[in-house]
């Protein structure tokens, strides 16, 4: 019985997130429209690629892909409130291999496709 209670014990952590995850977060906000790997981003900050993708993940409660995907939709949204651009150049420019992973990838994120949340939230 005690050992099933020390399974179920939540361990609250106080930790300050380390120096190298913040360096991390500034290079992805500058370059998540570039191919970026793991093993790109834990040389960069000095770490080692598991260490990196553990870290990140505890800190900031989801994956490094899943970050530079919400990076590359909230770029977007701003593209398509804001220009006429084509959604391949949109696509493009966010980062995005083609404009059907990008749409793909929008409506997973925003529920709507790219040209719906365009008409609904262009600014013209």
């Amino acid at each position: 019985m005690l050992a099933e209670v020390s399974r179920c014990q939540v361990k609250v952590s106080n930790s300050q997130p380390p120096r190298w995850l913040g360096q991390a977060l500034d290079l992805l906000r500058e370059q998540y429209s570039e191919p970026l790997t793991v093993g790109h981003i834990a040389t960069s900050v000095g770490v080692h690629p598991v260490y990196l993708a553990r870290g990140f993940r505890r800190f900031c409660r989801c994956t490094i892909g899943e970050y530079i995907r919400q990076l590359r939709i909230e770029h977007a949204c701003r593209e398509l409130c804001s220009s006429d651009i084509s959604l391949a150049a949109i696509a493009s420019d966010a980062g995005f291999s083609d404009q059907s992973h990008f749409s793909r990838t929008f409506k997973r994120f925003m529920d709507m496709t790219p040209a719906q949340y365009r008409r609904a939230f262009s600014r013209s």
